[in-house]
């Protein structure tokens, strides 16, 4: 006679790009020489594909069991209530005692998502602007596409895959909305845009001199050459006799 007591052990397994997906509410129940254990995976971000392993106890956890079929292995997404048949006795034989089962989820991919710039940000042309985003392939180099409504006015075509770009904003471009467009050029329809940002002209301080100012500044000008040159003076000079008329005067 061969007989599986179970007992239950869920995982939240932490590796990927990003954390905090977990695997929930896991539950195993046998059915003839089969074991079915279903359970809820919850992405941290739509979107979001894992690779999903049934561990047991019968190796101490080193390895995923073979003989399973339904919600396993990759490219699995969130969802409740998913489900994996074991078939216990193709895979162990004659076996007699208690199992232990783990249900570990591995993120494989997460979705492009752009941080930043976001809505709150303010641009200026010919200064540096910092483009950071989250997921995609870390294997693939991306290229950058600068809109403007419908319009695309200009593209960079490699921004690495670092997660982080300084773009330096060109100066022929005029103050408006904007958005950032990142995508692998192997797959443009899994593009990442941002919010619209402002671009904003740099002001120029212009310093305004009062009329009153300027004329008595001149009155004074006027004044201090009408002594003759001489710093050392008493007293306030007169303005010296204009020479006389060609051809002679009175």
């Amino acid at each position: 006679m061969r007989k599986f007591l179970l007992t239950i052990l869920s995982t939240t397994f932490l590796w990927g790009p990003l954390f905090g997906q977990t695997v929930k509410n896991v539950q195993a129940r046998a059915e003839g020489y089969k074991v079915i254990v279903t359970y809820d995976l919850v992405a941290d971000v739509e979107g979001q594909k894992f690779n999903v392993e049934l561990r047991s106890s019968i190796n101490n956890f080193s390895e995923p069991l073979k003989e399973v079929e339904g919600d396993v292995g990759p490219d699995q997404t969130a969802g409740l209530g998913k489900s994996i048949t074991w078939n216990a006795i193709k895979e162990m034989g004659n076996f007699t005692g208690t199992v232990t089962f783990e249900v570990v989820a591995t993120v494989t991919f997460t979705p492009l998502a752009i941080i930043s710039p976001d809505a709150k940000t303010k641009a200026k042309p010919g200064k540096e602007l910092e483009v950071k985003w989250k997921g995609g392939d870390a294997s693939r180099r991306l290229k950058m596409a600068i809109l403007q409504g419908n319009s695309t006015l200009a593209e960079i075509p490699d921004v690495g895959s670092s997660g982080h770009y300084t773009w330096q904003v060109p100066k022929t471009f005029e103050k408006g909305s904007y958005q950032v467009k990142l995508f692998d050029p192997g797959k443009p329809k899994e593009a990442a845009v941002s919010a619209e940002f402002q671009l904003r002209k740099t002001s120029i301080l212009v310093y305004v001199i009062p009329g009153a100012v300027v004329a008595g500044a001149l009155t004074y000008l006027l004044i201090s050459n009408g002594n003759g040159g001489n710093n050392g003076g008493g007293g306030g000079g007169t303005l010296p006799e204009p020479p006389p008329p060609p051809g002679g005067g009175a």
